[in-house]
């Protein structure tokens, strides 16, 4: 019902289906653009993946990435009001304030880039956790569920949850409800569950070591031992304003850090959405006659 092709890149953790409610699009048309992979600036320029994307548009939650981009490339770029802050608000989901407990985001690894901090390392660190955090609950990413990381949780006690599969279109909104169960948030590494829990008034801060990330193979970032992250402003800002544990309110400065690369208040309008959309569509179907066109002459000449 909700295609990922042909740039799954829009419809990842359900930004497909909100992307398309956002701006009144079918859920049986492809998307024909390209999206970061959420909110942040975790690299300080476009990434080779999204440079090479042949979508005839970008789309970034952050305006200042947006400008980065424009600075690259000529292709249309656009600043994306978060789908994820459109279903929360869609939803009618809220921060509980008689929520109980923490939950715990804990660093996850992709198939390219691994994830070599310790469970027994996490184990300390979560047992010195004050008792006003407590109950704890693991949030994790179905990468590591599928390597049979939150069975080892599980062994030592631990509630392990997940949003699911990251190309599950009612990814968002399980995300949500585990969300909304809990009085607090916290990581090892600042993320997007960080902006949305901010947004959404769930206090977010930082706990623990952070993460020993080895890239493999992925060719959008450092091989090797994976730091680079860390030295953006972005994320220097982010250790600044989250870098401790969660009080009991969201600061107004955390606000605004969320609020603005989420692009709440910079991102386009609904009817503007809706114009991208359905002109992409129109510019990639266009873009598939005439690939189409050239193959047809192309063996024509050749027999």
């Amino acid at each position: 019902m909700y295609p990922i092709k042909p740039y799954w890149t829009a419809n990842i953790y359900g930004f497909g289906k909100w992307i398309r409610r956002y701006g009144y699009y079918p859920p049986g048309l492809p998307l024909c653009i390209n999206t970061d992979h959420g909110p942040g600036e975790n690299s300080e320029q476009p990434s080779p993946l999204e440079l090479s994307s042949s979508a005839p548009v970008q789309l970034y939650h952050s305006a200042r990435k947006v400008d980065k981009w424009r600075a690259m490339s000529s292709k249309p770029c656009n600043v994306l009001y978060s789908p994820f802050v459109f279903a929360r608000r869609t939803l009618g989901i809220r921060y509980n304030s008689n929520a109980v407990g923490t939950l715990y985001f804990v660093a996850h690894s992709t198939p390219s880039i691994e994830e070599n901090k310790s469970i027994e390392s996490y184990h300390r660190e979560i047992a010195r956790l004050p008792e006003r955090y407590r109950p704890i609950t693991l949030c994790l990413h179905i990468h590591d569920i599928r390597k049979g990381i939150g069975e080892l949780y599980s062994a030592l006690g631990y509630s392990v949850v997940t949003a699911g599969d990251s190309l599950d279109q009612r990814f968002t909104e399980r995300f949500y409800r585990i969300l909304s169960n809990h009085k607090y948030a916290i990581s090892n590494v600042f993320g997007s569950y960080g902006m949305y829990a901010t947004e959404m008034g769930v206090p977010f801060g930082l706990y623990g070591t952070e993460p020993e990330y080895e890239n493999k193979c992925d060719p959008n970032v450092e091989q090797g031992v994976y730091r680079s992250y860390r030295d953006t402003p972005y994320y220097k800002r982010a250790v600044e304003l989250f870098g401790h544990l969660p009080t009991d309110a969201v600061t107004p400065e955390q606000l605004e850090f969320a609020t603005y690369h989420l692009g709440i208040e910079t991102g386009v309008s609904r009817k503007k959405m809706a114009s991208i959309l359905y002109k992409s569509l129109i510019s990639w179907l266009i873009l598939r006659l005439v690939s189409v066109f050239r193959a047809k002459h192309h063996n024509k000449a050749v027999t």
